[in-house]
């Protein structure tokens, strides 16, 4: 229960049935003390035994039916009624003496356990009531107009009542201040606990990862330079260039592995100025995707000239890098990657397309998620730790834009959604 939740009115129902049980069985055992003690005190005031009896009976009647199988709010209301009636019988067994009207006081405080408004309203009443009609009843009232006075009293009784509320509201602010940050903590305690597990389901990825993914192009490197060592002068040339050419595209694979784990771990914090030409940047890493993967076909871009959006260049250039060489990697053999750009009211979009495989949405997500790929293990089809897709997001995100994936009629599609921005202002060189 929050603090704003906390009625400015006790309800009785929010005691649960344990805090209503002994609440309750302490007012009635307070009660049935009153029993032989108003038939004492009348008998000592000069009551015969029986008129004192006779007194005490409706306090008997409203006792049993506190204690009778009745519903909580009934319970609370007898015995509340049956002390309220002590304080009259008190009052009527010594006319005049104010002082016993404190008994009142003491026993708004005690049904004050109930926590129920009605309660204390049922007090204020009796006491307004009970005062007024002794007063107007008695041959020698003490006041002018007795029922000024009993409203008076039962102003006194109200005050204290109203008191007692703020006491039980600001106690319940104070609970609900406790309930709100035990959860807090407990929420905070949760999420600390969520975030030691992913990070330790995380680094049992990476170091799973980087066992296979480094060793195989270290294994590949190292044993094309064992061959050059023992064997180079007895193999032809074009063996030994077909050796060189793999430990360069090992050596190629360990850089682009490396500089994902790097920038993954440092896209933190943008270049607020950053710009970056989307059509320079496409035809480049286009480029170098045809010299890197020269089995595989060109790829076509189609970029509306003047594009520019908020993003350092060459993150631009590694965004673009890696997602042209998924596409390649997981494209249908033979097929043509698309890389597309342009500007709208929305602001800059880049799209990189291939024909292959279709992904359902909760594959595609999760593509972008750290050491994720389509097919894991050992038995996958394609190299890669799993970095190149997360690394676009964190470097995408970081300078504000979105990445969306789309698999429909055999085709997928990353989308990138970019802040829109102006060229970059070039120095011209003035004529002397």
């Amino acid at each position: 229960m929050s603090t704003s939740s906390v009625s400015w009115l006790p309800q009785g129902r929010a005691l649960s049935d344990g805090d209503f049980s002994w609440r309750h069985r302490v007012v009635c055992v307070l009660l049935a003390l009153h029993l032989p003690a108003l038939v004492l005190v009348g008998v000592l005031t000069g009551e015969s035994p029986l008129r004192s009896v006779v007194h005490v009976l409706p306090v008997a009647g409203l006792l049993a039916v506190a204690l009778a199988p009745l519903g909580r709010r009934q319970q609370a209301l007898a015995s509340s009624i049956g002390l309220v009636l002590c304080s009259a019988v008190f009052v009527h067994l010594f006319p005049g003496d104010y002082e016993v009207q404190f008994h009142y006081f003491v026993v708004v405080a005690v049904i004050a356990l109930y926590q129920d408004w009605p309660v204390y309203a049922l007090a204020v009443g009796f006491a307004v009531l009970q005062n007024g009609l002794m007063e107007a009843l008695s041959r020698q009232p003490h006041h002018g107009n007795p029922w000024a006075w009993a409203l008076a009293d039962g102003a006194f009784v109200l005050a204290e009542s109203a008191v007692l509320v703020v006491f039980w509201h600001a106690n319940e602010q104070s609970r609900a201040d406790r309930d709100r940050l035990r959860r807090q903590l407990t929420e905070g305690q949760s999420s600390v606990q969520a975030r030691l597990e992913e990070t330790d389901r995380m680094r049992a990825d990476l170091i799973a990862t980087v066992s296979h993914e480094f060793r195989t192009p270290l294994t590949g490197i190292r044993g094309a330079a064992l061959t050059l060592l023992k064997r180079g002068d007895r193999l032809d040339e074009q063996s030994r260039q077909r050796l060189l050419t793999a430990v360069l595209d090992q050596q190629e694979r360990l850089s682009r592995l490396l500089e994902n784990m790097l920038t993954a771990a440092r896209a933190t914090t943008p270049d607020a100025d950053a710009v970056a030409e989307i059509d320079g940047v496409a035809a480049e890493v286009a480029m170098l995707a045809g010299a890197n993967r020269p089995e595989s076909p060109p790829v076509s871009v189609v970029v509306e000239s003047g594009t520019v959006a908020r993003i350092e260049r060459q993150a631009l250039h590694q965004v673009l890098a890696n997602l042209l060489d998924n596409a390649q990697q997981h494209g249908s053999r033979g097929t043509v990657p698309i890389l597309a750009g342009g500007h709208d009211d929305a602001g800059v979009w880049v799209t990189v397309s291939n024909e292959g495989r279709t992904l359902d949405i909760g594959t595609a997500d999760r593509l972008f998620e750290p050491f994720t790929q389509v097919a894991s293990g050992a038995t996958r089809d394609a190299e890669g730790m799993g970095m190149g897709l997360y690394v676009v997001r964190r470097l995408v995100e970081v300078y504000g834009g979105s990445v969306d994936v789309r698999s429909e009629g055999g085709w997928v599609t990353v989308e990138l959604r970019l802040q829109a921005a102006q060229p970059p202002v070039r120095a011209t060189a003035m004529a002397g």
